[in-house]
């Protein structure tokens, strides 16, 4: 069940996000803290579950997140964390479309067995679908998905340990598909290959390096000396990354996008830094700055 985390209290974000991971099948997916980027996210991701506090950064409204959703009909399930555990609350909620409401002071286990009998029953029914056992990618050699994932987190964890930011990029190559069909899958390959070797060579052996989907690769750097340097390296990045596709004579438009996302300042959970990255890559969200990454 991909779940998605409306929250801006890091604390009860980080809280929320250990709790939900022990839960089998449940994967976090993506977070936002104000309303705009709750709304873009949720759109682009189509999460299965949204956790919603009512207060959001900047003055914003779960309430109102919850009612937009709902004009543009998700349909997903809305589940309201909030502080604010009065009667009029709850029927507020209710009446914008939401699915179940939750105390923060004295309903969280509530939540999280609720959630635990919801996954239960679906793995009963064979809703679940096992994540992906492929270690390295077949063309390029470096990491799949799940390894990915796997190293990110440790990375993630190291970093809350540390008390250090760690970054993350998503490259997504434009172009690929129209190159297969003017020049054939061979110069796909070439392509690919150009990019994950140019990729080697500025990588550190702390850092990690994937080929997590067709026409996608993600980096993660960990202990970076700053918010500025994170989103340079990003700049540099995809400067990099076109260089190595211009070798390519071919009529097919190829370029290079690049997407970041720093933990902890955008999201604490895995995925749901690999997912704001991935969406910045696609243009889903705007770009990060540097000064946004002051903690």
């Amino acid at each position: 069940m991909n779940t998605f985390i409306v929250e801006d209290s890091l604390p009860i974000r980080r809280l929320l996000v250990r709790r939900l991971e022990t839960v089998a099948g449940i994967r976090v997916v993506g977070e936002a803290s104000g309303e705009t980027q709750a709304l873009a996210m949720i759109e682009w991701l189509k999460p299965d579950t949204v956790l919603m506090d009512l207060s959001l950064a900047n003055g914003g409204s779960g309430l109102k997140v919850l009612s937009q959703l709902r004009r543009k009909g998700f349909g997903g399930r809305v589940l309201v964390l909030t502080s604010q555990a009065i009667e009029a609350y709850r029927n507020a909620c209710l009446q914008a479309g939401a699915d179940g409401f939750y105390d923060k002071a004295s309903g969280l286990e509530s939540l999280f067995s609720d959630l635990t009998d919801l996954m239960d029953k679906q793995a009963v029914h064979g809703h679940i679908n096992p994540a992906s056992l492929l270690l390295r990618d077949a063309l390029t050699g470096l990491f799949g998905e799940a390894a990915l994932l796997e190293r990110l987190d440790q990375a993630a964890k190291i970093a809350h340990r540390d008390g250090t930011d760690l970054a993350v990029y998503v490259m997504r190559v434009e172009g690929l598909a129209g190159l297969a069909e003017s020049h054939g899958v061979s110069e796909v390959n070439a392509v690919l290959h150009a990019i994950s070797a140019r990729l080697r060579e500025v990588c550190e052996p702390a850092d990690v390096l994937a080929r997590h989907a067709a026409d996608q690769f993600s980096m993660v750097l960990g202990k970076i000396g700053s918010a500025q340097t994170a989103a340079a390296f990003a700049v540099r990045l995809g400067e990099l990354m076109n260089e190595a596709i211009e070798q390519f004579h071919t009529p097919s438009e190829l370029r290079a996008q690049i997407g970041m996302a720093l933990f902890p300042a955008d999201a604490i959970a895995p995925r749901s830094l690999l997912t704001l990255a991935e969406a910045r890559a696609y243009g889903a969200m705007p770009p990060q700055h540097a000064s946004s990454f002051a903690h």
